[in-house]
Protein backbone atom coordinates (compact mmCIF):
# COMPACT_ATOMS: atom_id res chain seq x y z
CA UNK A 1 0.00 0.00 0.00
CA UNK A 2 1.51 3.38 -1.18
CA UNK A 3 1.24 5.78 2.04
CA UNK A 4 -0.63 9.02 2.34
CA UNK A 5 0.20 11.91 0.83
CA UNK A 6 -1.15 13.93 4.10
CA UNK A 7 -3.00 16.79 3.86
CA UNK A 8 -3.41 20.34 5.16
CA UNK A 9 -6.99 21.18 7.00
CA UNK A 10 -8.62 24.45 8.02
CA UNK A 11 -11.32 25.55 10.02
CA UNK A 12 -12.40 29.26 10.87
CA UNK A 13 -14.49 29.68 13.85
CA UNK A 14 -14.73 32.99 15.99
CA UNK A 15 -12.07 34.87 14.29
CA UNK A 16 -9.54 32.16 14.86
CA UNK A 17 -8.54 30.09 11.67
CA UNK A 18 -6.93 26.95 12.29
CA UNK A 19 -4.67 25.40 9.98
CA UNK A 20 -3.89 21.18 10.85
CA UNK A 21 -1.03 19.20 9.68
CA UNK A 22 -2.78 15.52 8.93
CA UNK A 23 0.17 12.93 7.93
CA UNK A 24 0.02 11.03 11.47
CA UNK A 25 1.30 7.40 10.25
CA UNK A 26 4.37 8.85 8.78
CA UNK A 27 4.79 11.32 11.96
CA UNK A 28 3.75 14.38 9.93
CA UNK A 29 6.43 13.96 7.42
CA UNK A 30 5.59 17.00 5.08
CA UNK A 31 5.14 15.97 0.99
CA UNK A 32 5.22 17.94 -1.97
CA UNK A 33 1.17 18.05 -1.27
CA UNK A 34 1.32 19.10 2.24
CA UNK A 35 4.01 21.73 1.40
CA UNK A 36 1.58 23.29 -1.35
CA UNK A 37 -1.59 22.91 0.64
CA UNK A 38 0.22 24.96 3.71
CA UNK A 39 0.93 27.73 0.98
CA UNK A 40 -2.28 27.48 0.18
CA UNK A 41 -3.38 27.65 4.00
CA UNK A 42 -1.50 30.55 4.82
CA UNK A 43 -2.92 32.22 2.03
CA UNK A 44 -6.72 30.98 2.79
CA UNK A 45 -6.02 32.88 5.84
CA UNK A 46 -4.72 36.46 4.81
CA UNK A 47 -7.24 36.87 2.55
CA UNK A 48 -9.91 35.72 5.17
CA UNK A 49 -11.78 38.84 6.46
CA UNK A 50 -13.28 37.18 9.50
CA UNK A 51 -9.90 35.34 10.33
CA UNK A 52 -7.50 37.54 12.79
CA UNK A 53 -5.35 35.01 14.84
CA UNK A 54 -4.50 31.15 12.90
CA UNK A 55 -3.45 28.47 15.10
CA UNK A 56 -1.18 25.90 13.24
CA UNK A 57 -1.72 22.29 14.91
CA UNK A 58 -1.12 18.52 13.99
CA UNK A 59 -3.29 15.64 14.19
CA UNK A 60 -1.45 12.62 16.31
CA UNK A 61 1.38 12.25 18.71
CA UNK A 62 3.37 14.45 17.25
CA UNK A 63 3.83 17.71 14.95
CA UNK A 64 6.17 16.58 12.47
CA UNK A 65 9.41 15.00 11.58
CA UNK A 66 10.07 17.32 9.14
CA UNK A 67 10.49 17.04 5.58
CA UNK A 68 9.65 13.52 3.84
CA UNK A 69 13.36 13.64 1.94
CA UNK A 70 12.24 11.12 -0.53
CA UNK A 71 9.19 12.85 -1.64
CA UNK A 72 11.04 16.01 -0.92
CA UNK A 73 14.35 15.39 -2.61
CA UNK A 74 13.93 16.96 -6.05
CA UNK A 75 12.99 20.45 -4.50
CA UNK A 76 15.50 20.93 -2.09
CA UNK A 77 17.60 22.82 -4.07
CA UNK A 78 15.05 25.49 -4.62
CA UNK A 79 15.74 28.99 -3.74
CA UNK A 80 11.87 29.32 -2.19
CA UNK A 81 10.78 25.56 -2.34
CA UNK A 82 7.52 25.08 -3.82
CA UNK A 83 6.95 28.74 -3.88
CA UNK A 84 5.61 31.07 -6.64
CA UNK A 85 7.02 34.67 -6.21
CA UNK A 86 3.58 36.31 -5.52
CA UNK A 87 3.31 33.61 -2.66
CA UNK A 88 3.22 34.25 0.91
CA UNK A 89 6.44 32.57 1.65
CA UNK A 90 6.02 30.17 5.41
CA UNK A 91 9.46 31.07 6.65
CA UNK A 92 8.75 35.08 6.00
CA UNK A 93 11.83 34.90 4.47
CA UNK A 94 10.90 37.55 1.66
CA UNK A 95 7.95 39.59 0.73
CA UNK A 96 5.23 38.91 0.17
CA UNK A 97 4.75 38.61 3.96
CA UNK A 98 2.20 37.59 5.90
CA UNK A 99 0.32 40.16 7.61
CA UNK A 100 -2.09 38.56 10.47
CA UNK A 101 -0.32 36.53 13.62
CA UNK A 102 0.55 33.26 13.60
CA UNK A 103 0.18 31.00 16.72
CA UNK A 104 2.44 27.41 16.60
CA UNK A 105 0.78 24.24 18.99
CA UNK A 106 4.28 21.62 19.07
CA UNK A 107 4.32 18.68 20.47
CA UNK A 108 5.74 15.35 20.51
CA UNK A 109 8.37 15.26 17.53
CA UNK A 110 9.14 18.36 16.14
CA UNK A 111 11.78 18.13 14.09
CA UNK A 112 14.01 20.59 11.15
CA UNK A 113 10.96 22.02 9.40
CA UNK A 114 8.85 21.96 12.08
CA UNK A 115 11.55 24.06 13.88
CA UNK A 116 11.91 26.35 10.85
CA UNK A 117 8.22 26.97 10.82
CA UNK A 118 7.57 27.60 14.09
CA UNK A 119 10.22 30.13 14.22
CA UNK A 120 8.41 32.06 11.12
CA UNK A 121 5.31 32.39 13.59
CA UNK A 122 4.69 34.84 16.38
CA UNK A 123 5.21 32.49 19.33
CA UNK A 124 4.90 28.87 20.30
CA UNK A 125 2.82 26.62 22.23
CA UNK A 126 4.52 23.47 23.22
CA UNK A 127 3.38 20.54 25.02
CA UNK A 128 5.73 19.71 27.71
CA UNK A 129 7.36 16.05 26.02
CA UNK A 130 8.36 18.11 22.61
CA UNK A 131 11.63 16.76 21.10
CA UNK A 132 12.79 19.52 18.94
CA UNK A 133 16.07 18.60 17.00
CA UNK A 134 17.43 20.31 13.41
CA UNK A 135 19.70 17.54 11.90
CA UNK A 136 20.18 18.53 8.75
CA UNK A 137 23.54 17.95 9.31
CA UNK A 138 23.38 14.44 9.94
CA UNK A 139 21.79 14.02 6.43
CA UNK A 140 23.98 16.06 4.35
CA UNK A 141 22.14 19.16 3.82
CA UNK A 142 21.86 22.54 5.73
CA UNK A 143 18.84 24.36 6.96
CA UNK A 144 17.27 26.74 4.46
CA UNK A 145 13.84 27.70 6.27
CA UNK A 146 15.62 30.63 8.32
CA UNK A 147 16.95 28.23 11.06
CA UNK A 148 20.42 29.23 10.56
CA UNK A 149 19.88 32.92 11.47
CA UNK A 150 16.89 32.96 13.62
CA UNK A 151 18.42 30.62 15.84
CA UNK A 152 21.77 32.77 16.17
CA UNK A 153 19.08 36.06 16.78
CA UNK A 154 17.58 34.63 19.19
CA UNK A 155 19.47 32.52 21.29
CA UNK A 156 23.60 33.59 20.07
CA UNK A 157 26.00 32.09 17.86
CA UNK A 158 27.59 29.43 20.98
CA UNK A 159 23.99 28.50 21.93
CA UNK A 160 22.61 27.97 18.28
CA UNK A 161 25.57 26.16 17.07
CA UNK A 162 25.31 24.16 19.83
CA UNK A 163 22.30 21.80 17.67
CA UNK A 164 22.91 23.43 14.27
CA UNK A 165 26.03 21.62 14.43
CA UNK A 166 25.33 18.31 16.13
CA UNK A 167 21.99 17.58 15.54
CA UNK A 168 21.13 17.01 18.93
CA UNK A 169 17.92 16.17 20.25
CA UNK A 170 16.78 19.77 23.23
CA UNK A 171 14.00 19.54 25.32
CA UNK A 172 10.87 21.84 25.57
CA UNK A 173 12.47 23.61 28.71
CA UNK A 174 15.81 24.31 26.67
CA UNK A 175 13.72 25.50 23.78
CA UNK A 176 12.07 28.41 26.01
CA UNK A 177 15.24 29.33 27.59
CA UNK A 178 16.64 29.68 23.73
CA UNK A 179 13.99 31.87 22.96
CA UNK A 180 12.59 29.32 20.53
CA UNK A 181 8.76 28.68 22.07
CA UNK A 182 7.35 31.01 24.65
CA UNK A 183 4.40 28.41 26.90
CA UNK A 184 5.10 25.34 28.18
CA UNK A 185 1.78 22.76 29.05
CA UNK A 186 1.06 19.54 29.18
CA UNK A 187 0.78 16.72 26.87
CA UNK A 188 -2.54 17.49 25.35
CA UNK A 189 -2.83 21.38 26.41
CA UNK A 190 -1.18 22.61 23.53
CA UNK A 191 -4.21 23.48 21.06
CA UNK A 192 -6.74 24.89 23.60
CA UNK A 193 -3.65 27.01 25.20
CA UNK A 194 -3.06 28.21 21.76
CA UNK A 195 -6.53 29.36 21.04
CA UNK A 196 -7.17 30.62 23.81
CA UNK A 197 -4.38 33.19 23.21
CA UNK A 198 -5.19 33.34 19.71
CA UNK A 199 -8.65 34.51 20.93
CA UNK A 200 -7.12 36.95 23.42
CA UNK A 201 -5.28 38.81 20.21
CA UNK A 202 -8.34 38.42 18.06
CA UNK A 203 -9.73 40.69 20.91
CA UNK A 204 -7.42 43.15 20.16
CA UNK A 205 -7.91 45.75 17.45
CA UNK A 206 -6.72 44.00 13.92
CA UNK A 207 -5.33 47.34 12.78
CA UNK A 208 -2.87 47.49 15.53
CA UNK A 209 -1.99 44.20 15.67
CA UNK A 210 -1.38 44.00 11.75
CA UNK A 211 0.71 47.24 12.51
CA UNK A 212 2.87 45.81 15.15
CA UNK A 213 4.29 43.08 13.28
CA UNK A 214 4.86 44.90 10.23
CA UNK A 215 6.81 47.13 12.65
CA UNK A 216 8.75 44.83 14.66
CA UNK A 217 9.48 43.13 11.03
CA UNK A 218 10.82 45.99 9.28
CA UNK A 219 13.22 46.51 12.86
CA UNK A 220 14.54 43.11 11.99
CA UNK A 221 14.87 43.21 8.50
CA UNK A 222 15.87 46.83 7.65
CA UNK A 223 17.28 47.77 11.27
CA UNK A 224 15.65 49.61 14.17
CA UNK A 225 16.30 52.79 12.95
CA UNK A 226 14.13 52.21 10.10
CA UNK A 227 11.36 50.74 12.37
CA UNK A 228 11.41 53.53 14.78
CA UNK A 229 11.26 56.44 11.76
CA UNK A 230 7.57 54.83 10.74
CA UNK A 231 6.57 55.41 14.48
CA UNK A 232 5.10 58.47 13.39
CA UNK A 233 3.17 58.07 10.32
CA UNK A 234 1.91 54.52 11.46
CA UNK A 235 0.42 56.31 14.62
CA UNK A 236 -0.87 58.82 12.81
CA UNK A 237 -2.75 56.50 10.07
CA UNK A 238 -4.13 54.55 13.59
CA UNK A 239 -5.46 57.44 15.28
CA UNK A 240 -7.88 57.97 12.24
CA UNK A 241 -9.25 54.63 12.67
CA UNK A 242 -12.55 53.71 14.41
CA UNK A 243 -10.71 51.11 16.09
CA UNK A 244 -9.37 53.84 17.84
CA UNK A 245 -12.64 55.60 18.49
CA UNK A 246 -13.47 52.61 19.55
CA UNK A 247 -10.43 51.83 22.20
CA UNK A 248 -11.11 54.86 23.41
CA UNK A 249 -14.56 54.59 24.52
CA UNK A 250 -14.25 51.44 25.52
CA UNK A 251 -12.00 52.61 28.49
CA UNK A 252 -13.68 55.53 28.95
CA UNK A 253 -17.12 53.18 29.59
CA UNK A 254 -15.36 50.65 31.52
CA UNK A 255 -15.74 47.77 29.21
CA UNK A 256 -14.77 45.34 26.77
CA UNK A 257 -13.90 47.14 23.08
CA UNK A 258 -15.64 45.19 19.87
CA UNK A 259 -12.89 46.16 17.35
CA UNK A 260 -14.35 46.12 13.89
CA UNK A 261 -11.17 46.24 11.70
CA UNK A 262 -11.77 49.73 10.36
Amino acid sequence: MIPSEGSIHTQSKDGIFEIVIDRPLKLNGFTPKMYRELIEAYRAFEDDPMSRCAVVTANGEHFTAGLDLPEMRSHLSDDYMLTGDDEIDLFGLRPPYRSKPIIYAVKGICFTLGIELMLGADFVVAASNTRFAQIEVKRGLMPTGGATTRMVSRAGWGNAMRYLLTGDEFDANTARSLGFIQEIVDPGEERSCAIALAKRVSDCAPIAVRAVIENARSGLINGEAEAHRAFGVTQRALVNTRDFEEGVKSFLQKREANFRDE
